[in-house]
């Protein structure tokens, strides 16, 4: 339902997130794993401190709010941290 999007929002991250832990997170959609993929995927932004545009912070709060995840919740909640 919402792997396209995610799938979408994690390319954005190519070239400035390690291409293995990306893809690695990424492969859970496949495997009908839309939410942990997705929670993996922000879990490695704020750990690897990847700096995300406003556009894609928002991106990333409808995804959120759309897959039913609670952004007061790490790794959502410190996304705000790296908006640049």
């Amino acid at each position: 339902m919402f792997a396209d999007r995610i799938i979408e929002f994690g390319m954005r991250f190519k070239g400035r997130l390690n291409a293995d832990l990306l893809q690695g997170a990424l492969d859970y959609v496949v495997y009908n794993e839309e939410s942990l993929a997705f929670e993996i995927l922000c879990d490695y932004i704020w750990e690897y401190n990847v700096p995300i545009t406003l556009e894609e912070y928002n991106e990333a709060v409808l995804l959120i709010q759309d897959i039913g995840l609670d952004l007061r919740e790490s790794p959502f909640s410190n996304l705000l941290e790296l908006k640049k």
